[in-house]
């Protein structure tokens, strides 16, 4: 044994044997570090997607605070996730890229195994899907029949299962690389003294940390922006944002797009499990007693508005039709045949008004001329414009997890309510 050997030094040749295999080491801690993390956010994610498909599916009604946390945190967390992806894919890209291009170090580490050599690409692609459909949905472009919904929700199952496959394969790995890491634990090489110190190239763990700390930033940086969490005031690169006029917020359209009413002939029309079924004209509804109540209205696109709505209360009207005892949920239906089916309880609550004003302002066409539906707390999706119709039934509300999952019909639609001849492009 040489005097450098002894004060814990590697011979030069020594060093030169090992430094590849301490680069396989450094990658493979820096692939795990990564994925701790990344497993902590999609858990978080994951538990927010399902606060959002109990609402998009109508299974489940998580208004008011609840909704107020699921949504920032949802498009937060999922820009938050973009760049740590991103060093995912790129460590694991390079390690395969140099075992499959013959390295030495990297080939005698041995291939990837054959579970994850199946998994990787379904990971990678239905990833890349699930976040470019859900950027695409941000950035307000799914309108009018584009499937983006439909790809994000199938995306988000196929990953789902990818990854849940993937941890199953690596966690005990990727947590032991991570925990010898954070610890502070020096890389050793098989058949070298375990009492000499390895020197990593690149930096090692400081250039590890570096890479995730600066994903992290960048990423926390893309959240806010996005999301408007937790200070509404940095969403600077939300697409979408609401003034301060009375119409300044922006209009999402389903099926038959925006509508220009004819009033004349337009009718609102109470029906269903009813014992005196109502049909009002604009002069009509205009002269029933109104309310006016302050709240906002969330877009799962991200934007909030809070304004002054006027209306007629929905529980007032359904009282008018003598509703039957008992009944359970409430279909409202547009010109367009765009539709959503509420329970009961949504109908009932203080603040349901079938809409005629905003800030003390007739509704102009945009908006949902000649009547909308406004309920607090509930997702601005469900709350329909240009309202011609509610049918009163018994039971639960219907569930609308088929047409997310429909590309032929991919957002929620009125395929059993054609949309009316009074309602016009």
């Amino acid at each position: 044994m040489t005097d450098d050997r002894r004060e814990g030094i590697a011979p030069e040749a020594d060093l030169d044997d090992a430094a590849p295999s301490v680069g396989v080491a450094g990658n493979t801690r820096l692939t795990s570090l990564t994925a701790t993390l990344l497993l902590a956010l999609f858990i978080l994610q994951i538990a927010s997607a399902v606060g959002f498909a109990l609402l998009s599916y109508n299974l489940a009604a998580l208004g008011g605070p609840a909704y107020d946390v699921i949504r920032p945190v949802h498009f937060f967390v999922g820009f938050l996730l973009m760049p740590l992806i991103a060093v995912k894919l790129l460590s694991t890209g390079y390690r395969f890229g140099r075992y499959y291009t013959g390295n030495r170090a990297y080939h005698d580490a041995g291939p990837p195994r054959p579970v994850p050599r199946l998994i990787a690409p379904i990971l990678i692609a239905s990833s890349v899907t699930l976040f470019g459909s859900g950027v695409e949905m941000w950035s307000f472009q799914n309108q009018f029949g584009y499937a983006w919904t439909a790809i994000h929700n199938v995306s988000a199952f196929v990953f789902t299962a990818a990854l849940i496959t993937h941890i199953a394969v690596h966690v005990r790995e990727a947590h032991r690389h991570a925990a010898a890491d954070l610890a502070g634990t020096p890389i050793t090489v098989a058949g070298a003294d375990p009492d000499v110190s390895v020197h990593e190239p690149l930096g090692g763990a400081v250039t590890r940390r570096a890479v995730l700390g600066g994903g992290l930033a960048v990423g926390a940086v893309l959240g806010v922006g996005a999301s408007g969490f937790p200070v509404t005031s940095w969403n600077f690169l939300q697409p979408l944002r609401p003034g301060a006029g009375a119409f300044d917020f922006p209009v999402m359209n389903y099926e038959g797009g925006g509508q220009q009413v004819d009033v004349a002939a337009w009718r609102l029309r109470i029906s269903g499990a009813v014992g005196a079924p109502l049909e009002l004209s604009e002069a009509q509804l205009l002269a029933l007693p109104a309310e006016e109540h302050r709240y906002a209205i969330n877009c799962v696109d991200g934007w909030t508005a809070v304004r002054t709505w006027r209306g007629v209360p929905v529980a007032a009207l359904l009282r008018m039709a003598r509703v039957e005892e008992g009944f359970g949920h409430v279909l409202v239906r547009s010109t367009s045949g765009y539709f959503w089916d509420h329970a009961s309880s949504h109908m009932l609550a203080r603040g349901a008004l079938i809409c005629t004003h905003i800030d003390g302002r007739r509704l102009n066409d945009d908006h949902g001329y000649p009547a909308r539906l406004i309920v607090p707390g509930l997702l601005g999706k469900s709350l329909i414009k240009w309202i011609d119709g509610l049918v009163v039934g018994h039971g639960g509300p219907e569930n609308l997890v088929g047409p997310h999952l429909d590309f032929k019909n991919p957002i929620i639609s009125g395929h059993q309510l054609p949309s009316d001849p009074v309602g016009r492009r």
